[in-house]
Parts: structure tokens; C-alpha cells; sequence
């Protein structure tokens, strides 16, 4: 239930601290609007986030955060105190709202396990059949079963979380890939596609870089082997012979290069029914079980104390972010009115403050035997610039701003045989705001007033609508509200590899 502004980050940093030794634990960064959405774009906050850190949206009120963290256990820890540290820093420069406090929580009460009747190392395993696009090492949730094989992991996960006598110790994934094609690319599928299941556990499935195992095998010829051993010689006459090569001491390519010269038909039969079954990722769930486990005694003292200093956040290192460098957007009122426009615009400085925006709209119709037309092409540039202090520390393309636009359109408006064709040129300036609505999505609201002039030339049309008669020119001038825009905006940019922050 705090009350922040948005583009403020209010950082909570537990930690265990007794004569002169501190552990820190993972912080919980609640954070406004702008520096959530620099997050979850992937984009630099400012502030160290950490592995393992929690993030949370200030504006998701009214729930409760749990949090559990496990440490190793040292004898200082006896004389220990639970501390958390608070600190309110602005998006503006990253400055210092609210001077940072620790408080005290909690003593420390360390009770050692005791009357244990027996302890069982136990395991679930399983395989998984993970689809992949071609020459990928990119995980796809939503192709093909992808969803429901990873699925798996997240039950067994749930069902050693549920069983409150169970101690979650270790997930180990192992990849291959099949002994088809070179080796030395179907190393780097299987490590990277393993990899990737590995972050998506970490980052769906509630679980760390030190609880997982990433082990991986480039071609699974025992696999292979084992298909070959149960296929039947009415389907593979030289069953043995192939045996042999697929257990025998060659080089992988090698063995593969053998098998298509001696045996080709036999090798195509087995790369479309053998070989899809050997892609695939083993994982093992491991973990404690105790039995009639007597505890002792439980924390029950709470206080706050102000205590001087402040506990040392590391930074580590992040080598990937993501920087916002173009939108592309579509104006929904003018969508509504069957005029079909883009606009794209792009950052022009490293600070986000500029942009420029180039937009094109063209309802090109005509109708009722050519006695109706609606027929407009716009051109148009906008300089804009975006306001707030130090705008690197805020989401690109995101807040307020104001631009100055030119533009230039041809028409041809036409209702039941007269009309008006004719060019305009238009000046003006736009006031505008946008929202930023999802990871990678924005809502932009904006009005412009101006001015446009330009030549216009009336007709008539006759002989059943096959001539326009010329009657007389004119100009058109306007002055006043010129453009209302309600865009859907699409962010794009691109990944970065920085050192540490």
C-alpha cells in the first residue's frame, strides 16, 4: 500500500548481520510505473538488480508478498539479527528520495534438527520431447506440446513443494540432439537448447541458478543403439551390421558417413522414425525426505531499531539488455474511419530526449460508378521532444512530449458528381502522451493544432460520371485543431552486451 510516484523504486534489502559478519539476501525492488516497464523491457534501470532479486509493480496493491530465502548456516549466526534495509531513489538521475535505514526485525533463534528417524534421498524423473524451430537454440512455449512437456517439470517441482517433510535439493537437466548431421553443430544444439529449458525453469518455475544442473550430450548413439536393437530385421536386414558401426569405436561423423554409404535406404528409414525420438532433454528431480523431525523453540521477538549504516548492495554483472530505438504505430480513429496509416518513429539521441516521427495515411476509394470518392494521400514529419529530467533513466518513447510537424496531402472528394481536388500543405504542433501498456506495447494519446493551405479545384461530373468538367479554382485555408490521434504503439529495438553495473 505505498503511495510512490511513478518513476520512483523503493529497494528492501534483507540480510543476517552479527559482529562485524553480513549475508545479504536478494533484494525486493517495488517500482513505479516507468522504471517497471524498463525492466521487463529488458532496458537499464539504474539500480543493481540482482540474480535471484524480486520485482515487484508499486501499483498491484493489496496482496502480500512471500518471501523465502535459504542461506548456508555459520556459528556467527547464533548472535545473529534479521535487518532490512530501505532506500526510495527517484527515476530522475537515480537520487535519493528517502535516506536509506536498516531496520531491525528479528533475533535470530538457530535450533538444529533433531530425533532424526531416517533420511531418504528420493528422485522423479522423466523425459521431455521439446520441438525447436530449425538450427535453433530458442524455446518456444507455444509450439507444437512445448507447453504441456514442460509442464512436467513444474508437477514434479509442485509435488516435492506440497510434501512439507520434502527438502527440494537439486534439478538436473540433460539435452541431446541426434546423430544426424556434423557434430560440432549438434554440440551447440544440445548445450543451447538445454540451456534454454534451464532459464525458462528459472524463470517460470520459482527456482535458482544454484539448484540446477545443466548437463548435455551432442548425439545420443546409445540411444540409437537401443532403437536399432528393438527394430526387427523385416524392417532393417542389416540390423547388425548397423549395430556394430553405431557402437563401434569411429568418430560420430564418421560412423554416420559409414552408415549412408553402406546402408542408405536403411539410414533414411531411420532418420524419419529413430531420429526425432533421440532429440530430446532427461531431467531428474532430487530431494530429502525426513521423518519425525523435532523442533524446538521459534522466533517470537519483533522490534525496530534505527541502526547507523547502510548494507552493501554488489552489482554484478548483466551482459544483456535491451534499448528501445524505433515504433511503428497505427492511429485507431483514423483506422475507425477507413484510412488505412502507419507511423514509425525513431530516437535520435542516446539521452531519448528527441525523436522523429514519419507518419503516411491513404484511404484510396471509389464507388457508386464513380460518383463517390474518398481519396486522400498525407505525408507528414514530426520533431518531437520528449519532457521529464534525465530522460535515459526513463522508458524510450514513453511520458510526454512536444513535436512540430509539416505536412503535405493530394485529395480527390467526390459526392454524387461533384467535387473537390486539390493539394494542401499543413504546419503545426502536437501535444501527446503515451502509456506504456505491455513489455513490448504503448498507448499514445495526441492533438495538434495548425494550419493548411492549398489549392482546390471544383468539377462536375457528367456523361454518366465517365468525364470530370472543370468549373473553377480556388484555395482552401484553415487555421485551428488540424489532428486527434489514438495509437497503438509497437516497440522495437535491439540487445546490447555491457559489462558490469
Amino acid at each position: 500500500m505505498l503511495e510512490m510516484p511513478d518513476e520512483n523504486t523503493l529497494t528492501v534489502s534483507p540480510c543476517i548481520a552479527a559482529l562485524g559478519d553480513t549475508v545479504v539476501l536478494p533484494s525486493i525492488h517495488v517500482m513505479g510505473r516507468e522504471p517497471y516497464y524498463r525492466y521487463v523491457r529488458h532496458d537499464d534501470v539504474g539500480l543493481p538488480v540482482r540474480d535471484g532479486d524480486n520485482v515487484i509493480w508499486a501499483k498491484r496493491r493489496y496482496r502480500p508478498f512471500i518471501y523465502v530465502n535459504k542461506v548456508k548456516y555459520e556459528e556467527w549466526m547464533l548472535h545473529g539479527v534479521l535487518l532490512i534495509t530501505l532506500s526510495e531513489r527517484d527515476g530522475c538521475c537515480n537520487t535519493v528520495v528517502t535516506s536509506a535505514e536498516r531496520k531491525e526485525l528479528a533475533q535470530m533463534t538457530v535450533i538444529p534438527a533433531q530425533s532424526t528417524k531416517e533420511v531418504i534421498t528420493s528422485a522423479l524423473a522423466d523425459r521431455l520431447s521439446i520441438m525447436f524451430p530449425l538450427d535453433s537454440v530458442t524455446i518456444h512455449p507455444e509450439q507444437g506440446n512445448n507447453r504441456s512437456e514442460l509442464e512436467k517439470i513444474r508437477s514434479g517441482l509442485e509435488r516435492v513443494r506440497k510434501d512439507t517433510s520434502a527438502v527440494l535439493k537439486r534439478l538436473t537437466v540433460k539435452g541431446y540432439a541426434s546423430p544426424e548431421g556434423r557434430y560440432d553443430h549438434n554440440e551447440f544444439l544440445a548445450k543451447g537448447r538445454t540451456q534454454s529449458i534451464a532459464e525458462y525453469v528459472m524463470q517460470h518455475f520459482g527456482m535458482g541458478s544454484d539448484q540446477i544442473e545443466v548437463q548435455y550430450e551432442a548425439e545420443d548413439w546409445d540411444g540409437l543403439a537401443a532403437w536399432i536393437r528393438e527394430t526387427p530385421t523385416s524392417v532393417l536386414p542389416h540390423r547388425s551390421e548397423l549395430l556394430a558401426i553405431a557402437t563401434g569405436m569411429m568418430e560420430p561423423d564418421e560412423r554416420e558417413a559409414e552408415m549412408k554409404r553402406l546402408y542408405p535406404q536403411e539410414f533414411r528409414y531411420m532418420v524419419r522414425y529413430a531420429m526425432p525420438q533421440l532429440r530430446h532433454t532427461d531431467y531428474r528431480i532430487e530431494y530429502v525426505h525426513r521423518d519425525n523431525v523435532e523442533h524446538v523453540g521459534e522466533t517470537d521477538t519483533l522490534w525496530q531499531m534505527r541502526l547507523a549504516g547502510v548494507v552493501p548492495t554488489p552489482v554484478v554483472p548483466r551482459v544483456k539488455t535491451f534499448r528501445t530505438v524505433m515504433a511503428v504505430k497505427t492511429n485507431l480513429l483514423f483506422d475507425a474511419a477507413l484510412a488505412p496509416n502507419v507511423e514509425v518513429e525513431f530516437t535520435l539521441d542516446k539521452k531519448q530526449r528527441w525523436s522523429l516521427m514519419a507518419e503516411y495515411w491513404t484511404p484510396w476509394y471509389v464507388w457508386h460508378h464513380n460518383s463517390r470518392a474518398y481519396e486522400i494521400q498525407t505525408w507528414g514529419l514530426e520533431l518531437r521532444r520528449w519532457n521529464g529530467k534525465c530522460r535515459e533513466r526513463k522508458p524510450a518513447l514513453t511520458g510526454s512530449f512536444w513535436g512540430a510537424y509539416a505536412a503535405f496531402a493530394r485529395y480527390d472528394l467526390e459526392w454524387n458528381s461533384s467535387g473537390d481536388q486539390g493539394e494542401a500543405y499543413s504546419v503545426g504542433i502536437t501535444y501527446g502522451h503515451s502509456w506504456p501498456i505491455h513489455r513490448h506495447w504503448n498507448f499514445e494519446l495526441s492533438a495538434s493544432l495548425g494550419a493548411f493551405y492549398g489549392p482546390r479545384r471544383h468539377y462536375e461530373g457528367e456523361f454518366n460520371d465517365t468525364h470530370l468538367i472543370w468549373k473553377y479554382n480556388g484555395t482552401v485555408f484553415y487555421a485551428g485543431p488540424t489532428k486527434l490521434k489514438a495509437s497503438l504503439v509497437w516497440l522495437i529495438g535491439k540487445k546490447r552486451k555491457e559489462g558490469t553495473r
